[in-house]
């Protein structure tokens, strides 16, 4: 029943005798593997399809190498990935700590010694308590039965409704890693995330992967494609790279293609599918094809941020002050928990790159220059230091948030600026967000923005700050709006994202012939510009 002869191991290692061919002071682990996959099968009472004991033994191999490794699996619905995990799990809580004491000289195993300690987590306890009932199911089923019972192995199985336990010490529970559950006591030598496309990215970097700090714990993160970015995506890129350098897999993906070679049923359902869903849809796509589309869940994707980057002039760096030509700028002040955020944009309008011919707008290449951040609720200092900032720009146009606190913001800058540059508040309501965000989709997917991208802008805490808040901007569609919003996790923030997307909408303004601009007692405030460009404006909205 079982490929491992636990008598033989024990026999050869009391008398020093080689092991399958091997010296005392060696341990084949690709062979153990194997033998270790092959219990799990045993002690379940099933056979995996190739695919899942592929997958299986990338788990078993970090576990007895005990290497703390990062695995990764995508899988297509409903193609046996809980299946897979719940046998692996019933089948190493028995076996490993047994192995720990035939190999006392094998370090990496006497870590499980005195048991192995597994903890399944889920975005929610219903979907944590999938693998865990599974695992329950494996290990009380009738083989599972007659080899705990055998002389060699002699177990106790303990379950209750939140785990399940063995004599050996061996333990498994499972837990919600909703952003409001509290996990942070446990350790585990095997942590598994399923369904982790959904899981809380903080919860799953702060709260799970510590749990596994003292034991080199084996991470397994197992989902389906979907259409936001998470951890769980990062990882499947990180082990996609991994896996094209050596000859180890550290990333295991299957589409209904592969799961449907070896389950006719599967086939079936899945022949059904494409005519109900279309081979071509979204949803068949994710849920069959693992595919990631970002495009539909993602306002910007790392390819089309790569892109712009490769796009813009090399080396392009910060620009901290420029007099000449003429600026932009957009202004999201501060909420609660929220920065000041302040996005200046070089606007070249003496070159046009091209006239819309239904429209009649004439588009323009735009440049961030310089950012500005600014935390607190303290608005009197705050507007002094954004007038000081943007007073270092020959700034034209300000676009600025009239939203709660903005409102008399924009009051302020408009008195402040009044002969000198146009200030136009902006109330974030829904239709006026989504106009803002679908102008400035607009306007990136036609690269006309270009980012700086040298080495020294990108040491930058504001511009790794706009890096990030850019990728994770989350769109989604209420009706003919569209919804763009940070993650739904602590700490994640838009405020550069809505800054650059005011900036933008300040762009929009095209050029106008010089005129005369009369002095006034707030003139002396702001940088003199040259009377060429303080014509060079027109009210918008």
């Amino acid at each position: 029943m079982v490929d491992i002869d636990l008598n033989e191991l024990q026999e050869n290692e009391k008398q020093g005798k080689d092991i399958k061919g091997l010296q005392k002071q060696e341990f084949d682990i690709d062979d153990m593997t194997i033998k270790t996959v092959k219990f799990c099968e045993a002690i379940s009472g099933i056979e995996f399809y190739p695919y899942q004991t592929e997958y299986a033994k990338g788990i078993v191999k970090s576990l007895l190498a005990n290497d703390g490794e990062e695995i990764t699996a995508l899988f297509s619905r409903q193609s046996g990935k809980s299946e897979t995990n719940a046998c692996v799990v019933a089948g190493c809580m028995v076996i490993l700590p047994i192995l720990a004491k035939l190999f006392p000289w094998y370090e990496p195993l006497q870590n499980y010694k005195n048991g192995l300690y597994v903890g399944i987590f889920a975005p929610s306890g219903d979907q944590a308590n999938t693998t865990f009932g599974r695992t329950k199911t494996r290990i009380n089923s009738k083989n599972a039965e007659m080899i705990l019972a055998d002389d060699d192995i002699d177990l106790e199985l303990k379950s209750i409704s939140s785990l399940v336990a063995l004599s050996n010490g061996s333990f498994c529970t499972a837990m919600s890693a909703s952003k409001n559950a509290y996990i942070e006591s446990k350790t585990y030598h095997l942590i598994i995330i399923e369904e982790a496309q959904d899981a809380d990215n903080r919860v799953v970097r702060k709260s799970i992967h510590p749990m596994g700090a003292s034991t080199n714990a084996t991470i397994v993160k197992v989902g389906t494609a979907n259409d936001k970015r998470s951890d769980f995506l990062e990882a499947v890129q990180r082990n996609r790279r991994r896996n094209l350098k050596g000859k180890r897999k550290y990333h295991f993906q299957y589409d209904y293609k592969v799961v449907q070679k070896y389950n006719p049923r599967y086939k079936a359902f899945i022949k059904k599918e494409k005519e109900r869903l279309g081979e071509n849809s979204d949803e068949f796509r994710m849920a069959y094809g693992c595919e990631f589309i970002l495009e539909r869940g993602m306002f910007l994707t790392e390819e089309k941020w790569n892109e712009l980057i490769e796009l813009s002039p090399k080396n392009l760096e910060l620009v901290h002050s420029k007099r000449e030509g003429t600026q932009v700028a957009g202004i999201d002040w501060a909420k609660k928990h929220d920065s000041t955020v302040v996005t200046v944009l070089d606007v070249d309008w003496e070159k046009p790159l091209e006239v819309d011919e239904l429209s009649g707008v004439t588009h323009y290449r735009k440049q961030i220059l310089d950012w500005l951040e600014l935390t607190g609720d303290d608005y009197e200092s705050q507007f002094y230091q954004v007038v000081d900032f943007l007073n270092k720009y020959n700034i034209r146009i300000i676009y600025s948030d009239s939203t709660g606190v903005g409102d008399g913001m924009v009051d302020r800058l408009r008195y402040y600026y009044e002969g000198i540059a146009d200030v136009v508040g902006y109330v974030f309501s829904m239709p006026n967000k989504s106009a803002m965000y679908m102008y400035l989709n607009q306007e990136l997917k036609a690269n006309r923005l270009y980012i700086p991208n040298g080495s020294r802008a990108e040491r930058y805490r504001k511009w790794q700050t706009f890096k990030q808040q850019m990728l994770e901007l989350e769109k989604s569609w209420r009706g003919k709006y569209m919804v763009c919003h940070h993650p739904d996790e602590k700490g994640a923030k838009d405020d550069y994202c809505d800054s650059l997307a005011l900036a933008m909408l300040a762009s929009q303004t095209e050029g106008m012939p010089e005129i005369e601009v009369e002095e006034n007692t707030f003139y002396d405030r702001v940088p003199r510009y040259s009377q060429k460009y303080l014509g060079r404006r027109k009210l918008f909205g």
